[in-house]
């Protein structure tokens, strides 16, 4: 019998995941040093360059590997967390750099929160096939 919570968990998982790596892949398609580059233009003269250089070097790495944990439902509790941390990480910056996109990085955070709230079921998932064969 198919679990409708399960399903919509599932998709809505998927969703997001994929959002992450769309985001990661358009900055490698872009070029790492081009992103690094513009973030440290945009952000460096109201953070530390020493801080916003490694952050966006490491960006798009961050977000097409939440990304596939996410799509995979592979250690999903980590993924979620990661995101979280990257959301705030994202927040902090856009309140001194970009203030319109605060509300928007909000919206992600909440959406990560509703499926860390939900990840009971998390059915549907590697973690899924992994907790079934226990």
């Amino acid at each position: 019998m198919l679990n409708y919570r399960a399903v919509s968990y599932a998709i809505f998982r998927i969703t997001v995941g994929v959002m992450f790596l769309v985001y990661g892949i358009e900055k490698f398609q872009g070029g790492i040093a081009a992103t690094a580059e513009g973030m440290t233009k945009q952000f460096g003269s109201k953070l530390p360059s020493v801080l916003v250089s490694p952050f966006a070097h490491v960006l798009p790495f961050a977000e097409v590997g939440i990304g596939v944990l996410l799509i995979l439902g592979l250690i999903t509790e980590l993924g979620l967390v990661l995101a979280g941390l990257l959301m705030l990480a994202l927040t902090f910056g856009a309140l001194i750099g970009v203030p319109a996109a605060v509300g928007n990085n909000i919206m992600y955070s909440f959406v990560i929160f509703v499926l860390m709230w939900g990840l009971d079921n998390n059915r549907y998932s590697v973690d899924g096939l992994i907790r079934r064969k226990r």
